[in-house]
C-alpha cells in the first residue's frame, strides 16, 4: 500500500507520461483502492479549491442581487423578439442564472457546499467509468491486465484536474478539453503497459470510451428530439 505523501511524486510524473507511477500502480497491492483513495484526495482539493475560489469571487464582485438583476434586464431585452412570454422568459432566465452561480461556485448557503461536494463524487464516477470501459476494449483487444490494475492505473488520469486548483484564484479557468486530451494520453500510455498492447491497439482501446460518450449523447440527443416531435404533435 503506498502512502498519500508519494502522491504528488507519481501524479507529476504521470502529467509527463513516465511509465514508473503506471509500474508502480500496476504493481501495488490492492491498485483498485490505491486507485480509489487517490480519486478521492484529488477531488477533494478541486472540491477545497472551487469552494474558496467562489468565496473569493463572490467578495470581488457587487453584490450577486444586483449583478442577477443587471444581467436578466439585458437578456431579457435581448430575447424581447422571440415572441415568448414575458412570465415564461423571466422563469427561464432565472432558472438557467440559479444554475450557473451553482456552478461556479457563486451561490449561497448550502447549494455552495453541495457543489464542492460534487467535485470528488463526479471525478470518482469518471474513473470508474473510463476504467472500466477502457478495460473491457483493452481484453477486446488482446490486452493482459486485470480489471483492478486497470482501475489502479487510470487513477493516474486525474492528474490534469489537479489544474483545476487554479480555480481558487477568482475569474481563472481551466479549459475542460486540455484536461481530457492529456487524460486521455495518460490513459493511453497506462493501457500500453498494463495490457502490453502494441500502440495502435492501446490507442483504440482508450478511444472507446470518448467514442461510447459520443454515442450515448447522440442517442440521448435523438430521443429527447422525437420525444419533443410527439409531444410538440400532441399539443
Amino acid at each position: 500500500m503506498l502512502q498519500p505523501k508519494t502522491y504528488p511524486e507519481l501524479l507529476g510524473k504521470a502529467l509527463m507520461l513516465d511509465a514508473e507511477p503506471i509500474l508502480t500502480m500496476m504493481e501495488d497491492d490492492n491498485p483498485w483502492v490505491e486507485g480509489l483513495f487517490m480519486v478521492t484526495c484529488v477531488g477533494a482539493l478541486l472540491g477545497g479549491a472551487h469552494l474558496v475560489g467562489g468565496l473569493l469571487t463572490t467578495a470581488s464582485l457587487p453584490p450577486l442581487e444586483a449583478v442577477r438583476e443587471t444581467a436578466l434586464a439585458s437578456l431579457q431585452g435581448a430575447l424581447a423578439t422571440t415572441g415568448s412570454g414575458a412570465t415564461q422568459v423571466d422563469a427561464l432566465l432565472r432558472g438557467l442564472w440559479g444554475w450557473a452561480a451553482r456552478i461556479g461556485g457563486l451561490a449561497g448557503g448550502l447549494d455552495r457546499l453541495y457543489f464542492a461536494l460534487w467535485e470528488p463524487v463526479w471525478l470518482m464516477l469518471q474513473w470508474l467509468i473510463l476504467g472500466s470501459v477502457i478495460h473491457a476494449a483493452a481484453r477486446g483487444l488482446g490486452g493482459r491486465g486485470t480489471w483492478v490494475q486497470t482501475l489502479g492505473v487510470t487513477a493516474l488520469t486525474t492528474a490534469p484536474h489537479l489544474l483545476g486548483l487554479l480555480a481558487v484564484i477568482p475569474f481563472v479557468a481551466v479549459s475542460g478539453l486540455l484536461t481530457t486530451v492529456w487524460s486521455l494520453l495518460i490513459a493511453y500510455r497506462a493501457v500500453e503497459l498494463t495490457h502490453d498492447l502494441s500502440w495502435q491497439r492501446a490507442a483504440l482501446a482508450v478511444a472507446a470510451a470518448p467514442l461510447l460518450l459520443l454515442l450515448a449523447l447522440g442517442f440521448g440527443g435523438v430521443t429527447l428530439l422525437a420525444v419533443w416531435a410527439l409531444w410538440g404533435g400532441g399539443v
